[in-house]
């Protein structure tokens, strides 16, 4: 698929597109060479941005510093700026990042120089590829509307939010749903409509000896109701306070977020607002699902944290059980082999989510100890020093392990926020 690049040129009015002869400048040829290019001129803005397309400024010459400032609130964030060696472009670009730093407007400035290495070429490509992933995410999530159902649980004592704050710097919603109401519908609920019984025949064939097939139809009138609701609030992503379901309905959301996480729905547990949002960037700027985990035990030999928890999304292993939840001995939990490799240790926290921890190790067994939560896995640090900073980060029970390499998108992304 042909990537395509919205590129509103900058120019003075002492220059036309002819004298700055665009099509023979080396940067023009390097941006064409990579994207289905769309040149814009500025006061086309409104009418010639395509919403899902990438978009960048190029500074063609100084002398628009002006020109910039008025079109800037139609531009979408980050906004990516680009210079080339020719006309006081590099001049300009600085005085225009200068102004975007002083309004604290989310930016990058792309200097492409006279003759750049390989090395460069590579580098400035792979700055671009992580941008346009941000832009993208970041305009995606500036739509979402995310459910809190239930509030947090009572033990996250350390993961409170401003949540006012997040909606005014990202443009989310947050929508307050009560548990009774997750509980009226799963009562409501009948799972007798052929879907329903598809996604039941083929779940039943990976439960445990000792898991009755009453309690998959239970998780899936679960899966069900939360999905109802979903439709109803117009939901993107959600995180639910699930213990306190596990009464009334005598059974757990675990299997209902694992499908749901793989349905396009990112969803949590526990009413654990940073660890879903950490899935949520996982989601929309590394364009990957991720697992929700406990850290249960550490090993020094290795470097090493064991992580748990019941709720991980199918597609992560080639294989899984349907057992019980590990706490309540009650309902769904998954017990999934989760795919070995290259995975990101990530988490997001803070009053208003603007604190980090980032790590790239290796996930390298999937145990299965009794006492724990259901998909187990080992997850090996890179150094001593990594594994000693995650544990002084600070930033909740919870951690969120991204299948692959993410590291240097998610610290790209925490520049752009001055964090």
């Amino acid at each position: 698929m042909e990537r395509r690049l919205n590129l509103i040129t900058l120019y003075s009015s002492l220059n036309d597109q002819e004298s700055l002869d665009l099509d023979n400048r080396e940067s023009m040829k390097f941006i064409r060479s990579v994207f289905d290019t769309k040149i814009i001129n500025p006061e086309d803005i409104s009418k010639s941005i395509q919403e899902n397309d990438f978009t960048v400024v190029f500074v063609a010459s100084g002398g628009c510093e002006e020109i910039f400032m008025k079109i800037s609130d139609l531009l979408p964030k980050p906004v990516i700026i680009l210079s080339d060696s020719y006309r006081n472009s590099l001049a300009a670009s600085i005085e225009i990042s200068s102004w975007l730093n002083n309004m604290s407007i989310m930016h990058k400035h792309i200097n492409i120089p006279a003759e750049p290495s390989r090395r460069y070429i590579e580098e400035i490509l792979e700055e671009i590829d992580n941008y346009e992933k941000i832009q993208k995410g970041l305009k995606t999530i500036s739509n979402l509307r995310i459910g809190l159902i239930g509030g947090e649980s009572a033990w996250l004592i350390s993961s409170k939010i401003d949540k006012k704050s997040i909606e005014k710097l990202y443009g989310v919603q947050f929508i307050d749903i009560s548990t009774e109401d997750v509980i009226e519908q799963f009562k409501l609920e009948k799972a007798d409509d052929a879907d329903s019984w598809q996604l039941i025949e083929e779940l039943v064939k990976n439960r445990e000896v000792a898991t009755a097939a009453e309690a998959v139809i239970d998780a899936v009138k679960m899966y069900n109701s939360l999905n109802h609701i979903c439709i109803r609030e117009n939901l993107d992503a959600f995180t639910i306070k699930c213990f306190d379901i596990l009464s009334p309905c005598n059974t757990t959301a675990c299997l209902a977020l694992s499908l749901m996480n793989d349905n396009g729905i990112v969803a949590g547990c526990e009413g654990d607002i940073p660890s879903l949002w950490s899935m949520i960037l996982a989601r929309e700027l590394c364009l990957s699902t991720s697992f929700m985990a406990n850290p249960s035990s550490i090993e020094r030999v290795d470097n090493s944290i064991d992580f748990a928890h019941c709720t991980a999304p199918l597609s992560l292993g080639k294989s899984y059980k349907l057992t019980t939840h590990y706490e309540s001995k009650k309902g769904i939990g998954v017990a999934s082999k989760v795919n070995l490799g290259k995975f990101t240790l990530f988490k997001c926290g803070g009053e208003h989510l603007d604190k980090f921890s980032i790590f790239e190790g290796e996930v390298v067994q999937n145990t299965s100890i009794v006492e724990r939560c259901r998909t187990q896995i080992k997850f090996i640090f890179k150094s001593e020093e990594d594994l000693d900073s995650y544990l002084k980060s600070y930033l909740g029970n919870h951690s969120i392990l991204i299948p692959g390499k993410h590291k240097r998108t998610l610290k790209r992304f925490i520049a752009l926020i001055g964090k």
